[in-house]
């Protein structure tokens, strides 16, 4: 099963690469719900384990450098708040009061890729007053979460 996922998202990778994806982004923020922000919004907050997969391209990143566990939970339930929304362009924000640390993510366009759902993203994250951006790509897995296309 792990071959065949890897199969999957390298054959999504290849394809993803060959695309234009261009678009703008921005639009009216969204607060992140869980125990830490309120329930402004009903996303359940991700284990460790899937917050490090979805994330895995920012915790590369020079904007992931410096993230403390729990922000990585913060960022991982709010990248998938957003791409797991209907419109181009929707913002979703972040914050851990215990660290300071905070982010967004603005989803980008979502397309279809061997008949698998896939959408860019922009994730900014503010770690110690410096923000910083980082551009990725996800696709819709069978079981339903994301993967990152890397």
């Amino acid at each position: 099963m792990n071959a065949l996922k890897l199969a999957i998202a390298v054959t999504l990778a290849a394809v993803a690469g060959a695309c234009n994806t261009g678009g703008s982004v921005g639009a009216g923020p969204v607060v992140v719900g869980g125990s830490l922000f309120g329930s402004a919004f009903s996303a359940p907050t991700v284990q460790q384990s899937e917050a490090d997969v979805v994330l895995a391209d920012l915790l590369r990143s020079e904007a992931g450098q410096g993230l403390e566990v729990s922000d990585r939970r913060a960022a991982a339930t709010a990248l998938r708040g957003a791409l797991g929304t209907n419109r181009t362009g929707e913002t979703v924000q972040w914050q851990n009061r215990s660290s300071g640390t905070s982010g967004r993510v603005v989803t980008g366009p979502s397309y279809q890729v061997n008949n698998i759902l896939c959408r860019d993203y922009t994730h900014v994250v503010k770690v110690e007053g410096v923000e910083r951006s980082m551009r990725g790509a996800a696709c819709r897995s069978g079981e339903g979460g994301w993967l990152p296309i890397t």
